[in-house]
């Protein structure tokens, strides 16, 4: 009976093992939700989430310099696929929506923790993300959207925290509050 009960519980676990079924990621931008790959789902998204992205534009660099300035394009723009601006709301005219290429969103964390440690930047982008993608309202992005601001070197442990995939630094959402 003993053989029967642990061939069983063998079976059942390599049935388990080849099932397909994806363990939750608990860091990274992983662990931010689905990966959005194309603008045409970030801005489906927004729609969904937000509850509207009217006069959705494509944008090229040029514009993300004058959009964010040239300090901040210059951080983001190796790692952007691509760009496009939408309105949200009157609250929201002008937002914008920043697609990762490839592992541009990790490497865009390394450049970002870097540029912090030299000196360079004080603090996070005030963008909002997601996985795969950024929204530039971050406000909007934190505070109606789930998504999170991306900090470096930041303690606080009331605030819900995801270790981001830059070793020191987390996505952090203070909607999302712990005891």
């Amino acid at each position: 009976m003993k053989r029967v009960a642990v061939a069983f519980l063998v079976a059942l676990c390599v049935l388990a093992g080849c099932s397909g079924v994806r363990q939750a990621a608990t860091r990274g931008a992983a662990a931010l939700g689905d990966r959005l790959s194309t603008m045409d789902a970030v801005v489906g998204w927004m729609r969904e989430t937000a509850g509207g992205c009217e006069n959705v534009t494509p944008q090229g660099l040029d514009a993300l310099r004058g959009f964010i300035g040239p300090d901040n394009a210059a951080r983001f723009e190796p790692y952007v696929a691509e760009w496009a601006t939408c309105s949200v709301s009157n609250e929201f005219p002008r937002v914008g929506l920043l697609l990762f290429s490839g592992d541009g969103q990790r490497k865009f964390q390394e450049s970002w923790h870097d540029a912090m440690t030299a000196g360079e930047v004080a603090d996070g982008p005030s963008f909002a993300f997601g996985n795969g993608f950024a929204v530039s309202a971050g406000a909007l992005g934190v505070d109606r959207l789930g998504l999170y601001w991306f900090l470096c070197d930041f303690t606080d442990t009331k605030v819900h925290r995801i270790p981001a995939d830059e070793d020191g630094c987390v996505f952090a959402n203070s909607e999302h509050t712990h005891g």
